[in-house]
């Protein structure tokens, strides 16, 4: 280069608007909200914090509302500002050597940024300083379909009394899709996922232990109050009085911890890991987790199974943020018995709080390894593991003459009490769940494909609605001709699906009355019209209308529609 040529120097830049879009897309849980706003409350030294979903139905269609409170010492015009703004985390202290001062959990500044996914965002705040009030207005509008930066709008004044406040207001949150807010469903995840289902009380730390927090989904009329930390069972580990007690199945109730504070990490000797381990059986889990779902009953769409759930799980400020099985390589024949925390505060998180992969690759392989040899040599070569091991080989060795008797004998009892009826030459069987339900269809609709006004186009009964179907006359799978149908074995006042494309419902039983209202996920409703059978009207016929929308939704309830259309009497075995 010629050295007369001068040279150029320019600063890096950033486009603000893409990265506040980036930062709020990072976000893929709508829960994420309320784990950022139960941290900032704790944070702030909130002791009583309180979360809830409602339905607006002043709006047209209603609108999802989620109100975030807590007790903390509220809000002046700097923290404010930095509650909207990307980046900026005003509690934050470091030492000189840059260590991280205090419990303090936000570190970012990303959290709050969960709740630009809103039509309209308010906050009310009172502190020692001021009480101040601020307006966001469609923030993901002004980002996305404008190109700028949202701006909001705020007020300070005096201090309005002693008492200490922040509330926030998310209006149309989420889009005001509602899957997620379900009573259970929010219990939940802050049971696992936020800083009020910490494991810290299990290594002696009291800080946060008296703090509670209220709680209303969208499924329930009244507030519950949540007791701080993660819900761990009591111990039990004699063998012996649990052969006694659960002579068949005393491995599922079997519980043993393990608990190791403070233990240095291979190679790194100045970061410290917590790692509190339990092995329990599934029945144990049962009795404090009501969301797995149970043995030989028909589950609800919000519950998962043991292993969808369990296992060890990676924290950071004592907050479980990922299942870490697959990297931990601990005998995968009983990870579904694990239920497990590592602590770390050297992990770095992902910019959503969902991952540890921003952790140097040398320091997670080292807490692995560090993990790794703390089961094999402290869980493993411990006597109650030895015996634990001892007794489930014998265990799974007996499956008894006892055992199996049992199971025989349920499974009859269960079997006679089933009524059938005789239907073109084939018994079919009462149902008894909802899985029933959609089995005697698929049988009625094998043996008669006539019997109902559609034709099934797909199956899809594990997410969602169970099935697509064309409801010509003569199949068309255009869109306009094509609408779903859900098995219920029940129609009920709630209905866990929106009613927009629905066309069909099919169920064993209507427990409701004629003009009894249904409402859908959404808050929309429709009225349960029964029309008689009469010279007229074939059979029973169950409708759900509506004066606003287009289409009104048939229910076939197949205890009277088999009766009405094709004379078949459902009885007890022994009178067929």
């Amino acid at each position: 280069m010629n050295e007369s040529t001068p040279r150029l120097r320019e600063t890096s830049s950033i486009d603000p608007v893409h990265q506040f879009v980036e930062t709020i897309q990072d976000f893929t849980d709508p829960k994420e909200a309320i784990r950022e706003g139960i941290s900032n409350g704790i944070d702030w030294g909130a002791t009583h914090l309180a979360v809830r979903a409602q339905m607006d139905k002043t709006k047209t269609p209603a609108e999802l509302v989620l109100e975030l409170e807590d007790d903390g010492i509220g809000l002046n015009e700097e923290r404010l500002k930095a509650f909207f703004a990307l980046g900026r985390s005003t509690g934050l202290v470091y030492d000189k050597l840059g260590n991280k001062l205090g419990p303090h959990i936000g570190e970012k500044g990303h959290g709050t940024k969960t709740y630009f996914n809103s039509r309209q965002i308010e906050v009310f705040s009172n502190s020692g300083e001021c009480y101040v009030y601020a307006l966001m207005e469609d923030p993901l509008g002004e980002l996305k379909e404008k190109g700028s930066l949202p701006a909001f709008e705020y007020e300070v004044r005096a201090p309005q009394g002693n008492e200490t406040f922040t509330r926030i207001v998310l209006h149309g949150y989420n889009e005001n899709q509602t899957r997620d807010f379900a009573h259970e469903v929010l219990r939940d995840y802050i049971l696992w996922f936020t800083k009020f289902g910490s494991v810290e009380t299990q290594f002696g730390l009291t800080d946060n232990q008296d703090k509670t927090l209220t709680l209303r989904g969208l499924d329930r009329d009244g507030d519950e109050e949540l007791p701080f930390a993660h819900v761990f069972p009591a111990e039990n580990t004699k063998i012996d009085k649990l052969k006694q007690q659960y002579p068949a199945d005393w491995i599922d109730y079997y519980v043993k911890r393990w608990i190791f504070k403070q233990a240095p990490v291979d190679g790194f000797p100045a970061i410290k890991i917590d790692f509190v381990f339990y092995l329990e059986g599934d029945e144990a889990k049962r009795l404090y987790n009501p969301m797995i779902r149970p043995r030989g009953k028909a589950a609800r769409p919000e519950q998962y199974k043991v292993e969808e759930r369990y296992g060890i799980y990676a924290c950071k400020d004592h907050i479980p943020v990922t299942r870490v099985n697959e990297r931990l390589r601990l005998r995968r024949r009983l990870e579904t018995k694990f239920h497990a925390f590592v602590t770390c505060n050297e992990f770095r998180l992902t910019a959503n709080r969902a991952d540890i992969g921003n952790t140097p690759a040398d320091l997670l392989l080292a807490v692995e390894e560090t993990v790794h040899r703390i089961f094999t040599d402290k869980i493993m070569g411990s006597p109650e593991y030895y015996q634990y091991e001892r007794f489930t080989r014998e265990y799974k060795g007996e499956v008894t003459a006892e055992r199996e008797r049992r199971d025989f004998d349920r499974r009859r009892s269960e079997a006679l009490k089933k009524k059938v009826a005789r239907f073109r030459g084939i018994d079919i069987l009462e149902p008894r769940l909802e899985a029933g339900v959609f089995g005697l269809f698929v049988t009625l609709k094998t043996i008669y494909p006539a019997l109902f006004p559609f034709t099934i186009i797909d199956y899809d009964t594990s997410i969602g609605y169970d099935a697509l179907v064309s409801y010509k006359a003569v199949e068309d799978l255009t869109k306009d001709s094509i609408s779903f149908v859900e098995f219920k074995y029940a129609l009920e006042r709630a209905f866990d699906h929106a009613f927009a494309h629905l066309r069909y419902i099919v169920c064993w039983e209507c427990g409701l009355s004629d003009g009894e209202e249904v409402e859908d996920v959404a808050g929309r409703r429709r009225v349960l019209q029964v029309t008689d059978k009469s010279k007229s009207t074939p059979y029973r016929k169950y409708m759900l209308t509506s004066k606003t929308e287009s289409h009104n939704i048939e229910v076939f309830v197949l205890r009277d529609y088999l009766r009405d259309k094709t004379k078949a009497e459902f009885k007890a075995r022994a009178a067929t």
